[in-house]
């Protein structure tokens, strides 16, 4: 057997290149300033909140099925947790809480998102139009609540990020957003 030998400078600058590579994977680990953090989440979440509203409006009027009130409330929750997903966690001394809540948010959003698409999806001959109706309104709003909640956890638990949020215009129009959809 041969062996191949580097020379010493070689070597050293290989370890060196290859100690940069990997990672945690999976998730981020990047961090991003309460501001920039704080406008991120606020913008995806008044889109996500404008969008819902839209959908829960259309459905109690009949204006739109069920079933496409949940498509697009599926895409749209889908857009803003992979939107929660990469924001990771904000540059503050509680950063790693405000991350966790915010991911807490969105796994809460996708198990309603789940049983929106059900109630509208379903075949059983005795859940009718107006449950289904029923069921999607109560998903949204309660989805609805959950964004104001945590919103205010993510404000209150998190001081640096708190008065990030208070300063953002992007949070203003999130409040007004939600305030609208109540």
């Amino acid at each position: 057997m041969r062996r191949l030998l580097l020379p010493v400078p070689v070597l050293i600058a290989s370890v060196v290149a290859l100690a940069g590579c990997g990672g945690g994977g999976g998730g981020s680990s990047s961090t991003k300033s309460a501001a920039d953090w704080a406008s991120g989440y606020c913008s995806a979440a008044t889109t996500w909140v404008n969008t819902l509203e839209q959908q829960r409006t259309a459905a109690r009027s009949g204006s739109t099925s069920p079933g496409d009130a949940a498509q697009a409330v599926t895409t749209q929750t889908n857009d803003f947790t992979q939107t929660i997903d990469g924001l990771g966690a904000p540059d503050t001394p509680d950063g790693s809480t405000s991350e966790s809540t915010a991911k807490a948010l969105a796994t809460t959003l996708q198990g309603r998102v789940g049983r929106i698409t059900a109630a509208a999806s379903t075949t059983n001959p005795n859940v009718t139009a107006a449950q289904q109706k029923k069921i999607v309104g109560d998903q949204i709003a309660a989805s609805l609540s959950d964004v104001a909640t945590t919103t205010g956890q993510l404000e209150t638990n998190d001081a640096a990020l708190g008065t990030a949020i208070k300063a953002s215009p992007d949070c203003t129009k999130l409040d007004a957003a939600l305030a609208a959809a109540k």
